[in-house]
């Protein structure tokens, strides 16, 4: 099953997990941020040290340097 999830109380809005085979949305966000290459600070959770540190710390732009990172 695979989880295609842009969870609401994340630091960004768009986030993914994915595992197996099945594949379910759930984006309270839309799904434009993905196709658009794009990660957003969650308007919900504004806490921008926090976003930043977790791209920093997951090194987003290192494993994906063509990431758009909108904080």
């Amino acid at each position: 099953m695979v989880h295609l999830i842009v969870a609401y109380n994340i630091l960004e809005v768009s986030t993914v997990t994915g595992q197996d085979q099945e594949v379910i949305i759930v984006a309270p966000f839309g799904v434009k941020p993905l196709f658009d290459y794009t990660i957003t600070l969650n308007p919900k959770r504004p806490k921008r040290t926090d976003f930043e540190a977790r791209v920093y710390s997951k090194r987003w732009l290192q494993t994906w340097p063509k990431l758009v990172v909108n904080a």
